[in-house]
């Protein structure tokens, strides 16, 4: 590499000193559609124009996580519950059955609550079977009989393996089936905005209006997307014979329930930011939002080191953007250059939002846009950017840029843009 470009590369990698933050939108109440869009814009220039940080809005962050959308939603709505499975099995594989029970129910619980998510039943029906394992063990196969029917309800083919489970559990378990066998089905009609996908029980029905599906009789679980992410989700008690009609409303785009107490928001919300962290390769994510109707609070997530930063609160006013707009300056401070939470701003609490009110994030998780095709890719963060040509290797960057990938779907042009900086152009290295 010539020597005379050392120089010139060692400043341009000094545009990189400022940590990046993503701005995925503020959990606020009756905030949609174009309004959300433009408050989350508000969010992004403000922290980008007052505090020492580069903040990346929704369509960078769209570009960021483009493909991962599907898995982040997974492990937000049944990654607890599995944690909490994990743990149930290893106390039950040691024989700490009584230490298992309410781990193991507690897991249920949690699974239960991300099927207003997930669309798959697969570790919520292995919790029912655990659930009924250990009741067996504790000497109430009455109990376990009720645990096996709610397991073989959301798939009554299922067979249980006789390398993972014993000859006594697979009997019970194989009578629960044949108990539900012998029941009528019910069936279940869903209406619906017309296109909208059904899913029951995590499979794909296909677009609604979906009629007449059988259905063994028991709980089952009802979810409702639409173009645009709007989504609704409904637990069915169905009886043997029956015949239920669903006619499901679909809501503004949301990422399920709130929990009724602060502190069950606040899981929410770290188990949210935590799965969106884990797939966002690691850059630092604004939290914000209305933690009441007269307070709003922000703070920051870094996924490196998995700490949230301290919240700050204040009085929302009629302007909660505005209200969060005025605590920017202050929390973007917070960040190391790597991104990170400065150790003496990190926090113990997490603001205990609504998951439900982000329709900003919910969009771009539900509904990200199609990825673009062929073209250019254009390196592009604040300041000037660099364009790759594709095929001749060369590089054009402006003066203090500093880079992140998107593909675009346009031809290169013969030159590169000026800029009032000036432009450097070189060739591949010898």
């Amino acid at each position: 590499m010539p020597a005379m470009l050392l120089p010139l590369l060692a400043s341009l990698a000094l545009a990189g000193d400022e940590p990046d933050v993503l701005v995925v939108g503020a959990h606020i109440p009756g905030l949609v559609g174009e309004a959300a869009t433009e408050a989350a814009l508000t969010l992004e220039k403000a922290l980008d124009d007052r505090a020492p940080v580069d903040a990346l809005g929704p369509a960078d962050v769209s570009k960021l996580i483009r493909g991962r959308e599907a898995i982040i939603l997974e492990t937000f709505a049944v990654g607890p519950g599995r944690e909490r499975l994990k743990e149930a099995r290893l106390l039950y594989d040691r024989a700490q059955v009584e230490e298992a029970q309410p781990v193991a129910e507690e897991a249920v619980a949690l699974l239960q609550k991300g099927m207003a998510v997930s669309t798959s039943t697969h570790d919520l029906a292995d919790a029912w079977v655990l659930v009924g394992m250990i009741r067996v063990a504790l000497g109430d196969e009455k109990a376990a009989l009720s645990a096996f029917r709610r397991s073989a309800t959301l798939d009554v083919e299922r067979e249980l393996d006789a390398v993972n489970h014993p000859p006594r559990i697979i009997e019970l378990y194989d009578s629960a089936r044949a108990d539900l066998g012998r029941k009528e089905p019910a069936r279940v009609t869903v209406q619906t905005s017309v296109g909208a996908t059904v899913y029951l029980d995590g499979k794909d029905l296909g677009a609604a209006p979906v009629a007449e599906i059988e259905v063994t009789p028991g709980e089952h679980y009802l979810l409702v997307r639409a173009d645009g992410g709007a989504t609704a989700f409904e637990t069915l008690n169905v009886t043997a014979g029956e015949a239920r009609p669903v006619d499901v409303a679909l809501q503004a785009q949301g990422l399920g329930v709130a929990a009724d107490d602060n502190p069950g928001r606040s899981r929410q919300v770290r188990d949210l930011y935590r799965a969106f962290g884990n797939y966002d390769d690691g850059v630092a994510v604004l939290v914000a939002g209305q933690v009441s109707r007269t307070q709003v609070g922000v703070q920051l997530y870094s996924p490196r080191t998995g700490n949230f930063s301290r919240v700050l609160t204040a009085d929302s006013g009629d302007d909660p953007v505005g209200a969060i707009t005025d605590l920017l300056p202050t929390v973007g401070t917070y960040l190391t250059e790597n991104g990170d939470v400065r150790a003496d701003r990190v926090g113990a609490q997490v603001l205990p939002l609504d998951i439900g009110t982000n329709a900003v994030l919910a969009r771009l998780l539900y509904d990200p846009p199609s990825p673009d095709e062929g073209g250019t890719t254009t390196i592009v963060r604040k300041g000037v950017p660099w364009w790759v040509w594709a095929g001749t290797g060369a590089v054009v960057a402006g003066a203090g840029a500093t880079v992140a990938v998107v593909v675009l779907n346009q031809e290169p042009s013969a030159e590169p843009p000026a800029t009032d900086q000036g432009t450097i152009v070189f060739g591949p290295m010898p």
